[in-house]
């Protein structure tokens, strides 16, 4: 039986395995639809921060990117056959600091990640599996599926906006359900761009 100081240190264990699977697959996150309207945005609001045509575009704030993850994260909350309790595991932006999408540094990104409390361990593939269909019939792509490990894992990005998502099941048990942008520039623009 796992003691409750057990528990704390294997999900702080897993909180920063999937905190840097977020981050290091959501820098890389090109996500870029191009500025279909002429504002140095894409439609979707967010490109990645990239670069078009050698120029710095536009993307979500850290703000709007924070909600957007948070509407994600509800979104397939939402389509759970039990209703967990979210406790907040991380709420953070980190810079960007190796970027590997082509884009300029100084950019952001923005995380979440909740514990699913007050799931029976026994409905863990069941919530898995669910969420695996939630992604896949919506606009997500795999990147990741070990539904069959022991500590399973799925992680998808969103074709739209280039959002990722998991869900890990911890060595006690516990399911985390975490969402990251691309990078993003702080208020939306580069700095010095006019757009």
């Amino acid at each position: 039986m796992t003691t409750e100081p057990g528990r704390r240190r294997s999900r702080r264990t897993l909180l920063a395995v999937t905190a840097a699977a977020l981050l290091l697959a959501g820098c890389g996150a090109g996500g870029s639809d191009g500025d279909t309207d002429g504002s140095g945005a894409n439609d979707s609001g967010t490109d990645g921060g990239g670069t078009e045509g050698r120029q710095p575009v536009g993307t979500l704030t850290i703000e709007q990117a924070r909600q957007r993850a948070q509407q994600h994260i509800d979104s397939a909350v939402e389509a759970l056959p039990v209703t967990p309790e979210l406790t907040l595991q991380r709420d953070d932006e980190l810079e960007c600091t190796d970027p590997d999408d082509n884009g300029p540094r100084g950019r952001y990104q923005v995380g979440r990640t909740y514990w699913l409390d007050k799931i029976p361990a026994e409905r863990n593939a069941e919530i898995v599996d669910t969420l695996h269909g939630h992604w896949t019939s919506g606009d997500f792509r795999v990147l990741a599926d070990e539904r069959s490990a022991d500590d399973r894992f799925v992680s998808v990005e969103h074709e739209g906006d280039a959002f990722r998502m998991s869900v890990q099941q911890s060595k006690d048990g516990s399911l985390s359900l975490g969402a990251s942008s691309p990078c993003v520039w702080p208020d939306g623009r580069p700095p010095g761009g006019d757009g």
